[in-house]
């Protein structure tokens, strides 16, 4: 029989923010105290999306949806979640959530082994599931361990890396046997790899996962039946691609089998080992929380991955765009935009978006931005008509910046180079001009509702930043010489007859 023991139903594994600052709790303490805490903390906002989605889950599953509009603006209404329903779910299904059970492993695959040439079990690191750790083949983002250094995790610690990992593994290959699935050859991406995660956040916890907490109609996949979160499940399940059979099921999809083997270390438990092998894979779905994008060319909506050097918010007039004949925005956002009619909603909230950048299955970069966004944003086809409008004007604001910086670096290269651009982008012009930029684009948003003014201040604010990169970027580090004063002197005549045909019009800005 197995000694060891982690419940996360009460064992303090997730860290809180409240309004007496971090604190780590259980599940139970969570649900309960939700309207209470602020948001959830973690260095990783790949395991902020996994505990989410697990929530989201929980809760559907305790509140039997809600299923209709009516139970969905009651329990928003209350303001808090019932205690009563959490306390018996959690009651019945307690053996479910145990870390390390023998029979019910929380998010595992119960007896899995890997096996070595001769039949005999050979577990790998437990940095295999760790995406900032470097393991076998897999790159790493943060780190630079090898396979013979030791990483011991805790029992918190491997619970974020273990959902985390069920999320967002990447594929690759395997080329391990196991006990349950024979030979496996290669490894399949992860439900939430193909996107960009979207969620609002509220005021509390509580309202971030009512916010993005999903009536039927506002996804594809079905309700009822079969689908149930994965704890529930008695089956192995299998190490195929399949259908989800329903959104829980979606929400908690199993991609990794997976065995954590815990030890004793002291007074303590720690995770050094664990079997793993390809788990279910979801085909291409539309995810109710990704981002969609239209191709320009062909105009067909796609999930665009995040781009490690292109900031979310630079496509946020394809995030926040509707119209009266496409919609094709985060779930969340059209439903919020829907109960605003019903309920009292905040006139303002945080946009959270979370993905993980890779290039054949390496990762290269993992990114959270938050944008605070006027209720406007999600209702009134004017407000982003005016986002549309600015966000031109800041794209094209790029392309001068750039053209003036090329103008410079031809000056100064050789006649016919074929540097140019790779010159130009080592500037770092551009990277300053969308850095900078940023914190002016919240400006922006919260001043949107008033649309001249918006304008006004976000088209001298994309200017004055542009003038800004040229001269940070271009003369301070590159004129010292004659020539290259010259150069400066063509480049900032460029930036600025281009800048001088910029007018603010009725309507909008445009260029004369």
């Amino acid at each position: 029989m197995n000694k060891f023991s982690y419940n996360l139903i009460d064992e303090p594994w997730i860290s809180c923010v409240s309004r007496d600052g971090t604190k780590k709790i259980g599940l139970r303490d969570l649900v309960k105290n939700a309207h209470e805490l602020r948001e959830i903390e973690s260095y990783n906002p790949l395991t902020i999306v996994a505990l989410l989605r697990i929530l989201l889950a929980l809760v559907h599953r305790v509140m039997d949806g809600p299923r209709k509009e009516k139970g969905w603006i009651e329990l928003f209404t209350a303001g808090r979640f019932p205690t009563d329903c959490f306390t018996k779910y959690f009651q019945t299904f307690s053996n479910r959530f145990d870390l390390f059970s023998d029979t019910y492993p929380f998010y595992q695959t119960a007896g899995l082994s890997i096996l070595d040439s001769t039949g005999n079990e050979s577990p790998v690191s437990v940095a295999t599931i760790m995406l900032e750790r470097a393991s076998g083949n897999n790159k790493t983002l943060f780190d630079h361990t090898t396979d013979d250094t030791l990483v011991q995790l805790t029992p918190e610690q491997a619970a974020h890396a273990l959902i985390t990992n069920q999320m967002f593994a990447l594929g690759g290959l395997n080329k391990k046997t196991t006990n349950h699935f024979g030979y496996q050859q290669s490894y399949l991406n992860a439900a939430m790899v193909s996107g960009i995660f979207i969620a609002l956040s509220g005021d509390s916890l509580f309202e971030t996962i009512m916010l993005n907490l999903l009536l039927p109609g506002s996804y594809s996949l079905g309700w009822g039946g079969d689908d149930k979160p994965v704890w529930e499940r008695n089956d192995r399940e299998s190490d195929k691609a399949k259908v989800p059979k329903g959104y829980l099921d979606y929400l908690t999809c199993k991609c990794r089998h997976i065995r954590l083997l815990p030890t004793s270390n002291g007074d303590s438990i720690t995770v050094s080992k664990l079997h793993i092998a390809q788990g279910e894979a979801f085909p291409e779905i539309d995810n109710p929380a990704f981002m969609s994008k239209q191709n320009s060319k062909t105009n067909e909506w796609y999930f665009p991955q995040l781009n490690p050097s292109r900031l979310v918010w630079r496509d946020s007039a394809a995030l926040f765009a509707f119209d009266q004949g496409t919609d094709k925005r985060p779930a969340a956002f059209r439903q919020a935009a829907a109960m605003s009619d019903y309920v009292s909603l905040s006139s303002s909230y945080k946009c959270m978006a979370i993905a993980l950048a890779n290039d054949k299955a390496n990762p290269l970069a993992w990114r959270q931005e938050i944008l605070a966004i006027p209720r406007a944003l999600l209702e009134k086809e004017e407000a982003i008509q005016t986002l549309v409008v600015g966000m031109s004007r800041a794209e094209e604001s790029s392309l001068v910046l750039d053209g003036a910086v090329k103008t410079f670096i031809r000056c100064i290269l050789p006649p016919n180079s074929k540097d140019v651009n790779q010159k130009a982008h080592a500037t770092g012009a551009m990277r300053f001009y969308w850095d900078r930029l940023e914190k002016h684009f919240q400006t922006f948003l919260s001043r949107i509702d008033n649309k001249e003014l918006a304008l006004t201040e976000w088209t001298d604010n994309i200017t004055a930043t542009a003038r800004q990169a040229l001269q940070t970027c271009v003369r301070q580090r590159y004129t010292d010489s004659g020539s290259t004063f010259k150069a400066w002197a063509m480049a900032g005549d460029e930036l600025n007859k281009r800048f001088a045909r910029f007018t603010v019009q009725k309507g909008g800005v445009s260029s004369e």
